[in-house]
């Protein structure tokens, strides 16, 4: 008798030990009780700069179900359309604390954007909530909710005396919607720079101080800048002289300079040609950008033009900033797969890059 109930102890003991092992090894799982439902006031935001402070979109949940009485913290997870939230580089999140509601402005949907999609373009974006009550419990994630989003690049406006308007034939000499040169995150250099695309075979222009001319206006000669000087011109010869052109002008020295552009590409060990060749990007002339999809390893990247250091990019800030420098830092790449570049120099003093994995 005595021997049988010792074995019971045993077997007794034997068991809550094996499950209280089970239960340190295991994370708790719960039934919740209810669905998590997210719902947005708009699902097509064509984002505009103009429109900054306004709503965007209106997102809300219900609160969550665990099953039980718990501290409840929820986030906002977007993504690209498509990735299903499966990669950091293409998922941002905004985390809510207690709140089961976000009104987006447009600045501040846009913002988000900026870090998972294109600028221009309609593209199909998710979301949905991720309700959390500790590590070791599984979050509860809502449905998900599509979108359409057109976003657009965050464009810093300058005036004379920090930008200059280049009015010429090549766009109806109206300075008001010329493109301008801007003397800001210009490698040191003492003036004035942008990209211009001239479509004139003959291109003629002048550096406006203002949105009009009676603001006053620089023209001269070759290399040589006077005050309501004669138009400046790039050397004739028809053929091959439209293009894009990097111009500089600088009104201290009263001088002024050109080189045109043919080709931007990545170079770096993160590229297909390492250090020793430039992969060359395509260049959309309706915006001034250039992109590529490559794949790239691990390592440094920079932007270089026309197959040549003379004029190259990288990024001085740690942690980048994705605003790229004249001979900056070169660029880390920390995950190797196949990413989509971007290079925007269009507006002058607004220059961006994105690396986007796909």
């Amino acid at each position: 008798m005595k021997a049988i109930f010792k074995s019971s102890i045993l077997l007794l003991f034997a068991s809550v030990t094996l499950w209280s092992c089970k239960k340190d090894e295991t994370k708790t799982i719960l039934k919740p009780g209810g669905a998590l439902t997210l719902t947005s006031s708009a699902t097509t935001l064509v984002l505009q700069q103009a429109n900054a402070a306004s709503t965007a979109t209106i997102l809300t949940w219900g609160k969550a179900d665990f099953g039980y009485s718990a501290a409840i913290t929820y986030t906002i997870q977007l993504c690209k359309g498509g990735t299903n939230f499966a990669s950091p580089a293409t998922t941002t999140e905004i985390g809510m604390g207690t709140a089961l509601t976000k009104t987006f402005t447009v600045a501040e949907f846009n913002a988000k954007m900026q870090e998972i999609i294109n600028d221009g373009t309609a593209t199909p974006v998710q979301a949905r909530i991720k309700a959390s009550v500790g590590a070791n419990v599984d979050p509860l994630y809502s449905n998900v909710v599509s979108f359409t989003v057109t976003s657009y690049l965050d464009i810093v406006s300058y005036s004379f005396p920090a930008a200059l308007n280049v009015a010429g034939n090549y766009q109806g000499w109206a300075p008001g919607v010329a493109p301008q040169i801007v003397n800001t995150r210009n490698g040191g250099y003492g003036g004035y720079e942008g990209y211009i695309v001239f479509n004139d075979a003959a291109p003629q222009f002048k550096f406006v101080k203002g949105n009009d001319w009676p603001a006053g206006d620089f023209g001269g000669g070759v290399g040589t800048l006077t005050n309501g000087g004669s138009n400046l011109t790039l050397p004739s010869g028809g053929a091959g002289i439209a293009g894009l052109y990097l111009i500089r002008a600088n009104t201290n020295s009263m001088t002024w300079d050109f080189t045109k552009i043919n080709t931007w590409g990545i170079i770096g060990n993160a590229t297909p040609g390492d250090w020793g060749a430039s992969t060359p990007m395509t260049f959309n002339p309706s915006n001034g950008s250039w992109s590529i999809t490559a794949n790239l390893t691990v390592g440094e990247m920079k932007f270089r033009a026309n197959n040549d250091w003379a004029i190259n990019f990288g990024d001085n800030n740690n942690p980048i900033d994705n605003k790229p420098e004249y001979g900056g830092t070169n660029i880390p790449v920390t995950v190797a797969g196949n990413y989509t570049i971007t290079l925007n120099i269009g507006i002058g003093g607004n220059y961006s890059y994105k690396l986007k994995k796909n």
